[in-house]
């Protein structure tokens, strides 16, 4: 059973986040491994991250042609007449 963390570790597994998407610094990037190295409660939070990371896959930015055109339609029912 996952135990309530404190505000400290919170903030920590926001770092391990972070850490897994090469968000942070390398000062910040050596910090977290060597804490999840020292930590086994860190390391396993840091390798479930790595996992859910490789199962959710690479992010996707842009939407497909399908949600392009259903906002495109939505914009031209809802935008202002001119009177121009």
């Amino acid at each position: 059973m996952y135990k309530t963390l404190s505000m400290k570790e919170d903030f920590t597994s926001l770092q391990l986040t972070r850490l897994v998407y090469g968000e942070t610094t390398g000062a910040e990037t050596a910090m977290l491994l060597e804490l999840a190295a020292s930590v086994p409660q860190i390391g396993d939070t840091l390798d479930a991250l790595e996992k859910g990371k490789e199962v959710l896959g690479d992010p996707q930015y842009t939407p497909s042609e399908a949600v392009i055109n259903r906002l495109l339609a939505y914009s031209i029912t809802t935008s202002p007449v001119s009177a121009g």
